[in-house]
């Protein structure tokens, strides 16, 4: 076996074994971490690799079992146990690494003693990277086992910036026999006359004398392309590769991202693989959504999103049911959450009897089906600071690697296995806790540590093409035609003072050496020179300004470039370009290339139409209509005709329901209580009764509220709430008026076979016997309201009549406001005076209705339904609520309002 090895070659590196003629079986391009797997598996030495949360966990138990409060470390294991675990396990690790042995080298400051006395405490923590590194090291100094590798030949030139551990394992296996040798790199020639700006550039970055008489051309040998977003120049790219690339080119690609793996696909180019992750995969979604909804106070947002999920454990006939009751009312345990789980229970039982099921295995089937209810959707619920029961945890675990193990085998997917894997991993590290309970910040490290960024993209494979992609330029170690370094953008290495200047010294004085930040920048910078080192043609440099929207800076190197061309009395400029050009011109020469834009032939959208036209005596009132309905045609023809008529509904996007919404049925539902338990009674402590209702209501219709950032309003609505039911209930004593009905249908005819229908909020009779009806609101702005009265409501006037038995019969009508407590009533002598608004006659409002839908059934009849918003009518007296419409984009209202 011949290896070639090199400090960044563990990526995909250029040129790799089949790239020259010269590619044999038993040649192999690795880096250091590939040379252990492989000298590993020649000693018998491969061993399960250990998930890393489980190798925390130990940590934070042995370190929970240490601390007395008064350690280093106690203040932030206190704050963040899991953390502060995984920060002391890296550092150890890196010491592991270097050669350190806590027995051999006591002392060392507070941080390096405390991590020996963490690692000497408990001698059973599993092992990593750097356990296995040491391992192998024992068994090489022993010299009697053979290693079959014949040559291993270095690429890189400078071992003083490799880890210590990497020039320790080269040692040893010289000592073990191996031979080495350095491989001759061939860097294009540096002539001493150049001819083109790259090398011109070269010359005044490495020549030791520089001649004064070098001079940027502008030959596109050497360019930045620079641009304000990242499309931009992804565009230009594209285009170059369309042209030019072939396997002499190679693409530095560190980014990886899906925009330009979608932007090759789109120009019918092939695309690198992309290495970005994705969290949101809803199979593994459904482990740390589980887990979510287990808390209180209650995530109603979460529990919509499990429900929501395109792959669930839950049968989609239960959770879209489920999404629709808390689409009403976000809550679990109201009427519309058990009446979604029995219409769903009764379904599934009566699919089981028409499958010809017998009595036992119906109910195996009931008994899995509540079991899956139980887990996911009926089930206690913990305080997040004092933690989730660890048995808990593991149950939900089990049925969740169970159920993803079975889609696996049905529907083989790796996604599957992941969210397989990742349960039975966090049940590994609850075991290695060893704690009764974790509170929600920890199991949320604790998932996050066992999920990282995600799965894969599994569509985002490294297609074939003519060019190579790497994604450092370290992993260039060959001539090259041209080179490519796309976002050539900065990438600051992290966590560069890990350690103390005492620190490294103790350590040093014993022979341990960690790499020091310097050895670090040095080597990054040495790679960095590949990209031009090797490029023997050309050389590209993209900088976006932008990169998914956030600003970026330009990669260092940059400056180092600029110093080159100062040398050449030069500037940036003189071999910058801007690929928007190819947007701004129809022909643009670059590199020896014109490339030509050609207009695509477009259609301007159609002006908004106010008259649109529908089949004649089609449209027509239907058999049954209501206030909303009529309202509708009213103010809109054309929405009445998409949405009644033609059934042109909107998208079926369930979510949480808007605020006013929430608040406006919690206050309907605690008013109906208080009348059903006649609680509007003299002597009853309304407010305290409100109080009690509110507090049973809101984790079943309002569950939002429940939430830490919430409790301002929480508060808030509740205080709102009582002092409204008070006035209420001093509305109905001073007015003697009593409430007979909550929430009744009604029913009466209106015209040529149309009925007319309406759900009253409260109904009730004055002293006199006269029927009243209360409409209650919740808002924001309850002056709205009063102002609707002002101008004749259409929907009381409506109620009104609905509920009159002749033309003279007048029926005293009120919105009350559920926010404020606000009655605004039509002028009535049953109902006291400071409740009065003045306002247009109810009665000639339904007269203008009457009128008004008239001439709107002879248009429709006649083929004709008006789009009111696009031109408006001021003479008309019912105007369209435009803004809020699903239909503006279809009649084009939102054009002109643009």
């Amino acid at each position: 076996m011949e290896i070639i090895l090199g400090h960044w070659l563990d990526s995909k590196p250029y040129p790799d074994e089949l790239t020259s003629n010269s590619a044999s079986i038993g040649k192999i391009i690795t880096g250091f971490q590939g040379l252990i797997n492989i000298l590993e598996v020649q000693f018998g030495q491969s061993n399960p690799t250990i998930a890393d949360s489980v190798r925390i966990a130990e940590w934070q138990t042995t370190i929970a079992k240490l601390d007395n409060g008064q350690k280093s470390y106690s203040k932030s294991f206190q704050t963040d146990s899991w953390n502060t675990a995984r920060e002391l396990k890296a550092k150890r690790d890196e010491l592991i690494l270097a050669g350190w042995n806590p027995t051999l080298h006591p002392g060392g400051g507070k941080w390096i003693e405390a991590i020996a006395e963490i690692e000497l405490s408990d001698h059973n923590h599993s092992k990593g990277f750097s356990d296995r590194v040491r391992t192998l090291f024992e068994l090489l100094k022993q010299s009697y086992l053979p290693i079959a590798i014949k040559k291993i030949c270095l690429v890189d030139k400078d071992s003083s910036v490799w880890d210590n551990w990497e020039n320790e394992l080269v040692a040893l296996l010289k000592q073990n026999g191996v031979q080495f040798e350095q491989v001759e790199l061939q860097l294009p020639e540096v002539k001493e006359q150049p001819s083109t700006d790259l090398e011109k550039i070269k010359l005044a970055l490495y020549a030791s004398d520089t001649p004064n008489d070098l001079t940027v051309s502008g030959d596109s040998s050497f360019m930045i392309v620079r641009s304000v977003q990242e499309w931009v120049a992804a565009d230009f790219l594209i285009s170059w590769l369309d042209v030019k690339g072939d396997d002499q080119t190679v693409l530095i690609n560190n980014s990886n991202n899906l925009l330009l793996a979608e932007l090759f696909h789109r120009r019918g180019l092939p695309s690198s693989e992309v290495n970005e992750y994705s969290k949101w995969r809803s199979a593994l979604q459904v482990l740390p959504l589980t887990l979510e909804t287990y808390w209180h106070p209650i995530r109603i947002d979460r529990i919509m999103e499990l429900l929501t999920l395109p792959v669930s454990p839950l049968p989609k006939k239960l959770t879209s049911k489920l999404a629709r009751a808390i689409s009403n009312e976000p809550g679990i345990g109201g009427d519309k959450w058990h009446a979604a789980i029995a219409e769903a229970v009764e379904e599934f039982e009566n699919n089981w009897l028409e499958q010809d099921l017998d009595i036992k295995k119906i109910n195996k089937k009931k008994q899995e089906l509540q079991e899956k209810i139980d887990i996911w959707l009926n089930h206690e619920y913990f305080d997040a600071s004092e933690g989730l029961p660890s048995t808990v945890i593991e149950n939900i675990c089990r049925k969740v690697s169970k159920w993803a193990l079975s889609r696996n085998l049905i529907e083989p997917n790796p996604i599957f296995a992941q969210a397989h894997a990742a349960a039975n991993e966090l049940i590994a590290g609850i075991h290695a806790l060893n704690v009764e309970k974790i509170n929600q910040l920890q199991l949320s490290n604790i998932l996050g540590s066992i999920l990282g960024d995600g799965a894969k993209l599994p569509d985002y494979v490294e297609e074939s093409a003519p060019w190579t992609t790497i994604q450092q330029p370290g992993a260039l170690w060959g001539q090259v035609s041209n080179v490519l370094w796309w976002e050539f953008t900065q990438n600051t290495t992290s966590h560069l003072k890990k350690w103390s200047d005492a620190e490294r010294a103790f350590l040093k004085s014993h022979d341990i050496h960690l790499t020091s930040p310097e050895q670090i920048r040095k080597r990054e910078n040495e790679t960095w020179h590949n990209a031009i080192h090797f490029a023997k043609d050309r050389v590209i440099l993209f900088i976006p300004s932008k990169v998914r929207a956030e600003d970026v800076k330009a990669h260092p190197l940059l400056d180092e470039i600029r110093f080159a061309l100062a040398k050449m009395n030069a500037d940036e400029k003189q071999i910058t370009i801007n690929p928007a050009l190819l947007y701004e011109q129809e022909k643009v020469a670059i590199i020896d290339n014109d490339f030509e834009r050609v207009a695509i032939t477009s259609k301007e959208i159609p002006n908004p139409i106010q008259q649109w036209h529908v089949p004649q005596q089609k449209v027509n009132l239907r058999e049954k209509e209501s206030a909303t309905s009529f309202e509708t045609m009213l103010s809109c023809p054309l929405k009445w005709t998409f949405q009644y008529s033609g059934k042109i509904l909107p998208s079926n996007t369930l979510s949480l329901p808007n605020e006013s919404i929430m608040l406006g049925n919690l206050g309907h539902a605690i008013l109906e209580r208080l009348i059903t338990e006649q609680a509007f009674t003299e002597g009853s402590d309304i407010q305290h009764m409100t109080a009690f209702l509110y507090d049973e209501l809101v984790p079943k219709m309002a569950a939002t509220l429940l939430l830490p950032e919430n409790q301002s309003m929480y508060r808030k609505v509740r205080n709102d709430l009582q002092k409204s039911m008070q006035q209420f209930a001093k509305f109905l004593n001073e007015s003697n008026i009593s409430i007979t009905e909550t929430e009744g249908t009604h029913r009466k005819p209106w015209d040529n076979g149309v009925e007319f229908e309406g759900r009253l909020d409260l109904l009730g009779n004055t002293p006199s016997n006269r029927k009243v009806i209360l409409d209650a609101k919740w808002s924001r702005r309850p002056s709205n309201y009063k102002q609707k009265l002002i101008d004749g409501s259409i929907q009381l006037a409506l109620y009104q009549w609905l509920m009159s038995t002749n033309d003279e019969d007048v029926i005293p009508v009120a919105y009350f406001m559920l926010s404020s407590g606000e009655f605004y009533a039509v002028t009535d002598d049953e109902i006291p005076e400071q409740y009065h608004v003045d306002r247009l006659s109810l009665k000639d409002t339904v007269q203008l209705i009457r009128h008004e839908l008239n001439n709107v059934q002879q248009a429709l009849s006649s083929g004709v339904a008006i789009a009111t918003g696009v031109e408006l009518d001021e003479s008309s007296p019912f105007k369209p609520l435009c803004a809020f419409c699903d239909y503006q984009d279809l009649c084009g209202v939102r054009r002109v309002q643009a």
